[in-house]
């Protein structure tokens, strides 16, 4: 190695030695700890109003008093202040044992940020959107601190969640109220802990239309769980799903959350992929609506199939491969194909089902007076 060589090699050693001393050893247990998260830009881009709080900032990454913070939420910070003034005349608990708490639990609480931290309807939005929470175990201890049942009433008033469904068991390990309204839609039985996938990438479903077209019946589960598809005998059943106003918000940050989150399996995103294959067009959304399995509060179809379309998903392995291959096979069966396509080239519009039913009656009408000029003709023989 020449002199020039070892001159630069040891200048990048230098270089390399100096950067490194400027960070910190990595914790084993940061990674872990990390729950909340800023929206990945590709996640984020087709919506990013699904990811910003519109009136209140509960987390660091959205205050107004940071640099680059949002001052649209400024003005509900004086109301902040007033509604805690009102919790401690309530609680008996004094400013000096909070703020002594939150010291003890400050580390802990910054592990749960993804990044460094800088310290109505719409305020149902807010609590939900990735961006601005707060770790939920800060809930529990708060809780615990005051007199009044805060965490139980914000569960049940703000959160409409049923306070006799909320078990110890259902809500072990919850990190924050976008994974506490994802585990209530998950079945009461549902391990936490990341499953092991051992299936393949779901790339391909036909839509409910060419599905109904084969012959296949759609049916409502009186199951109360979104992952409890089922398919048997020709019959696919599937949980009742409600469509409001703030669907939209709840998803994107559902899913946002189990893409970025490393102990988190993507059930829900597995779910809306299924749902996303099945609807391509209004029509399909008028065959679940038509089935209650999509109860459509919107009042219009095509905001449910812009719903879909609009959600980033992304290609994951999925534990709903084999009902995507059952169904894939029952369309395919070529009895069930012949009958879809001739289904969908005759009768899939009223402009065709008429055009079919005229070329019909036509072709009778030709057939009859064949008939009837040939027995003319044998009459005169």
């Amino acid at each position: 190695m020449s002199s020039e060589n070892i001159i630069e090699h040891h200048g990048l050693v230098k270089q390399v030695r100096e950067m490194l001393d400027k960070v910190e050893l990595p914790e084993n247990s940061i990674v872990h700890e990390q729950c909340i998260y800023r929206v990945p830009h590709k996640i984020r881009q087709p919506n990013q109003q699904a990811y910003t709080p519109r009136v209140v900032s509960i987390g660091p990454i959205h205050t107004p008093f940071r640099p680059g913070g949002d001052i649209r939420l400024e003005p509900m910070e004086n109301l902040k202040l007033q509604y805690l003034k009102s919790l401690f005349t309530r609680s008996q608990l004094s400013v000096e044992e909070c703020v002594c708490k939150l010291k003890e639990w400050e580390r802990i609480i910054r592990l749960c940020y993804a990044e460094p931290p800088w310290l109505a309807n719409d305020v149902v939005f807010d609590l939900i959107l990735l961006e601005n929470q707060l770790p939920f175990f800060v809930q529990f201890l708060i809780t615990r601190l005051l007199t009044c049942p805060l965490l139980s009433m914000l569960l049940s008033t703000i959160l409409n969640l049923n306070q006799q469904n909320i078990r110890p068991e259902k809500v072990l390990g919850v990190v924050h109220f976008t994974d506490l309204l994802r585990t209530f839609m998950l079945p009461s039985s549902f391990d936490r802990r990341i499953r092991e996938r051992r299936v393949d990438i779901v790339d391909h479903l036909y839509s409910a239309t060419r599905l109904r077209e084969a012959g296949l019946v759609f049916e409502v589960s009186p199951s109360t769980c979104l992952l409890d598809l089922k398919f048997h005998k020709g019959v696919l059943t599937m949980p009742c799903i409600k469509v409001h106003s703030s669907t939209e918000i709840f998803i994107r940050n559902i899913i946002a959350f189990e893409q970025c989150h490393l102990l988190c399996s993507p059930n829900i995103t597995e779910y809306i992929m299924i749902l996303d294959f099945l609807i391509n067009t209004r029509k399909d959304v008028n065959i679940l609506v038509e089935k209650k399995i999509i109860v459509n509060l919107l009042g219009d179809d095509d905001a449910v199939n812009n719903l879909c379309c609009n959600v980033t998903l992304p290609y994951i392995k999925s534990d709903y491969r084999c009902l995507c291959d059952q169904l894939n096979a029952f369309y395919e069966n070529p009895r069930n194909k012949y009958k879809a396509n001739f289904i969908h080239d005759y009768f899939s519009t009223p402009w065709k089902i008429a055009s079919t039913v005229a070329a019909i009656v036509l072709l009778l009408l030709t057939f009859i007076q064949t008939v009837c000029s040939i027995v003319a003709v044998l009459k005169k023989g």
